[in-house]
């Protein structure tokens, strides 16, 4: 009985562990923290090890873009200026 005491304690403790860390997890504390970046870290180096690289993100390509031509909207099932009509003649 004893055993099962402790186990339930551990238990409970680890339990509690997770749930303050995953609460600290989402504050902005947790966001500027040196023991995120730290863990980031050891991710960083020991992932190629089970397969997992880190790759920097590429830079976005510039792109040199023009405005476009000042067109009204057109309406839907509404027709305007002479497009669709027909010449009689």
């Amino acid at each position: 009985m004893a055993p099962l005491i402790v186990l339930s304690a551990v238990f409970v403790v680890l339990l509690g562990a997770f749930l303050w860390f995953y609460l600290y997890s989402r504050t902005p504390a947790w966001g500027d923290s040196e023991t995120r970046k730290a863990v980031l870290r050891v991710l960083v180096v020991i992932g190629p090890a089970f397969g997992m690289h880190y790759r920097p993100p590429r830079p976005e390509p510039p792109t040199i873009s023009t405005p476009g031509p000042d067109i009204e909207a057109a309406i839907p099932g509404v027709v305007s200026g002479t497009e669709g009509q027909r010449e009689d003649g």
